[in-house]
């Protein structure tokens, strides 16, 4: 019965073979992707195998290094019956630790330099300004007897007149004034 379903309708028949077709083609496709994918990982896989043994052997030669390193870090010279590059990497350490200690120095140096100038631009300037500043004299009608050191300072502004208390001096057997503590009023600084 199904062919005679087939040889009535000749575009179903038709149909169908062009998928069959189709499907083949596309199973064929997959089957070489998959055989191309096999081969580029067991390509891939061998040539991973070789550089894990590569660095296997590398192992032994760098714990030479390391060995011949600590010997030169500690003072000691690399044996001499070693390889020539092992004893060549062995003095790197050494030759970085005298690298970076003159780096230090000279940093250091450069450093007292930057600063002794500037505080040699410093004193300069107050030089000057206490050179060049006009003299400021006080008038006659504060020369009553009284100082004024002091009296333009911001403590002594902040400070009220009444507060303010001159402690008596004694004379005492030496020839020094000293101040009675004890006469003292305390005032609040601002």
């Amino acid at each position: 019965m199904a062919t005679l379903v087939f040889a009535v309708n000749p575009i179903i028949a038709t149909i169908g073979q062009i998928a069959a077709i189709i499907i083949c083609l596309f199973i064929f496709i997959f089957v070489l992707v998959a055989l191309v994918f096999n081969l580029a990982m067991a390509f891939g896989l061998g040539w991973v195998r070789d550089k894990a043994n590569l660095i296997k052997m590398l192992r032994p030669v760098v714990e030479s290094v390391n060995k011949a390193s600590d010997q030169a870090a500690q003072g000691g010279d690399p044996a001499e019956n070693q390889n020539a590059v092992v004893r060549a990497v062995a003095t790197v350490p050494v030759q970085m630790n005298t690298i970076d200690k003159k780096v230090e120095q000279t940093s250091d140096r450069v450093a007292n330099v930057a600063i002794e100038v500037r505080a040699r631009v410093e004193q300069g300037k107050v030089i000057a300004r206490a050179f060049f500043r006009p003299i400021e004299r006080e008038p006659a009608s504060q020369l009553d007897g009284q100082s004024t050191v002091g009296k333009k300072s911001p403590a002594y502004k902040a400070v009220k007149p009444e507060e303010i208390l001159v402690a008596p001096t004694e004379s005492a057997s030496n020839g020094y004034q000293r101040d009675d503590a004890s006469q003292l009023k305390d005032v609040s600084a601002r």
